[in-house]
């Protein structure tokens, strides 16, 4: 697929997401919990993809109370959508600390909003960002000073993943 059409198809799928998110709100549990991959590159799908994100929705299942869950796969991987009756500044520091307790942890990406929809960040919680895949500066930082080559970034996930 041409990189424009990836672009396209990516930012596609990140708006439908959001669509389907805000069609859920207002609500009357505490906290939303969105569970996709923060995998790098263009392989969002796939064998590693599922494996990671089936570890990932067991490790949170295990941590959380959950209703029942929207479930979905698009261009940008599977992802699944829970809500819960814990407040969600809990479940915020909970998805930190999954996130934090396995390297694995670390191409998850947990999103979690209030009853209203609100996002809860790590920012408002006082919690430092999250740290980059191959060094411990803030990725974003990392990001937006393209200090790693793509293929560097995706052969340390493959790893990461393949060690699961």
């Amino acid at each position: 697929m041409p990189l424009d059409a990836l672009r396209n198809s990516l930012l596609e799928a990140r708006d439908c997401r959001q669509a389907l998110l805000d069609g859920m709100f207002p609500t009357q549990f505490p906290a939303t919990v969105m569970l996709s991959l923060n995998l790098p590159g263009t392989e969002k799908t796939g064998e590693r993809a599922e494996r990671l994100f089936q570890w990932g929705e067991k490790a949170l299942l295990g941590a959380l109370k959950t209703t029942d869950a929207v479930r979905g796969c698009d261009d940008l991987g599977p992802f699944a959508i829970y809500r819960t009756r814990l407040p969600s500044k809990q479940v915020k520091r909970l998805g930190i600390s999954l996130e934090s307790m396995h390297p694995a942890g670390r191409l998850l990406d947990l999103d979690i909003y209030d009853h209203a929809g609100r996002p809860v960040s790590r920012v408002g919680l006082d919690i430092a960002p999250r740290a980059c895949l191959i060094c411990p500066e803030p990725a974003l930082a990392c990001i937006h000073a393209r200090r790693h080559q793509s293929e560097e970034l995706m052969l340390r996930a493959r790893r990461i993943i393949d060690a699961l």
